[in-house]
């Protein structure tokens, strides 16, 4: 496509004499430039460009280019507010319907409620399948069982998409409760229920000394020094619990992260299972 509008702008020059002016600003030559300027990915000043002819061309294939600019500039709201342009009769308008069901799951992250178009042809009606079977990883519930919630997708994204599946409606949460009760009973033990095994042995170890340490001297009648490490070993032992508390709340914050940032990644890496568009090839 990039070698056709040189082409074509080049068989325009040559087309006219040299004493006749060649018409830079005309409606078909914005066009081509703007048309140049999308398949060169400069996307803002392609709507720049478009803008110049807004009207002077019924083309609903216009509005789609505008609308995937937008999309790829993050500013999804304004591409739905052209897909209000796009004529539902139009051979663009199923595309542009999935392009603005990403825009919405982008913008709401929330399980999408469209209903699917008699237009699609088959791949489209995958891309639909998909995208608003991902979408419901957003939602508080599952809507169907795992296996039915893998079937739309491919065989070769099914380890990601059932490791996401898990995380959102099954999650390896730690009780925070549990981790406390642990070490209160066995110091540092919350921090291995945790997975923190070197915390948890050390604060076995600094918190059993100092126990010990307190005792010895109770024993041998050297008071102060006991009350030190008693008081000590007190505040290892407060510490302990609260920090196994915490940490299980750090591991539960982390496993939600880890959901939400590789939900993001796999639908980006996918182009949210948008068909592949041949504007510029």
């Amino acid at each position: 496509m990039r070698k056709i509008f040189v082409i074509t702008f080049l068989i325009q020059l040559l087309a006219f004499p040299q004493s006749t002016s060649f018409d830079f600003h005309s409606p078909q030559n914005i066009k081509l430039f703007a048309d140049h300027l999308f398949c060169e990915s400069d996307y803002l000043r392609a709507i720049e460009e478009y803008a110049l002819i807004d009207g002077q061309f019924v083309n609903d294939t216009i509005d789609f280019k505008i609308m995937l600019s937008y999309s790829n500039l993050g500013l999804f709201k304004l591409s739905n507010e052209v897909f209000k342009r796009i004529n539902n009769g139009s051979i663009i308008y199923p595309d542009s319907y999935l392009l603005s069901m990403k825009n919405e799951l982008v913008i709401k992250s929330t399980p999408l409620e469209y209903s699917i178009l008699s237009s699609f042809n088959l791949s489209q009606q995958k891309s639909f399948n998909r995208l608003v079977s991902v979408s419901t990883l957003y939602g508080e519930k599952p809507v169907v069982t795992k296996n039915d919630f893998l079937s739309v997708f491919s065989a070769e994204d099914h380890d990601i998409i059932s490791h996401l599946y898990d995380y959102k409606f099954d999650p390896p949460y730690k009780s925070p409760t549990l981790a406390g009760i642990f070490s209160a009973i066995i110091p540092g033990s919350g921090k291995m229920y945790v997975g923190e095994w070197g915390d948890g042995i050390t604060g076995l170890l600094v918190t059993g000394l100092f126990a010990f340490l307190a005792y010895d001297n109770f024993k041998a009648d050297h008071t102060a020094r006991a009350w030190l490490f008693t008081g000590v070993g007190a505040f290892f032992y407060a510490g302990n619990i609260y920090g196994s508390i915490a940490s299980a709340q750090i591991f539960n914050a982390k496993i939600d992260f880890e959901f939400s940032n590789g939900l993001k990644v796999f639908l980006e890496n996918k182009n949210y299972f948008l068909p592949e568009y041949d504007f510029c090839n």
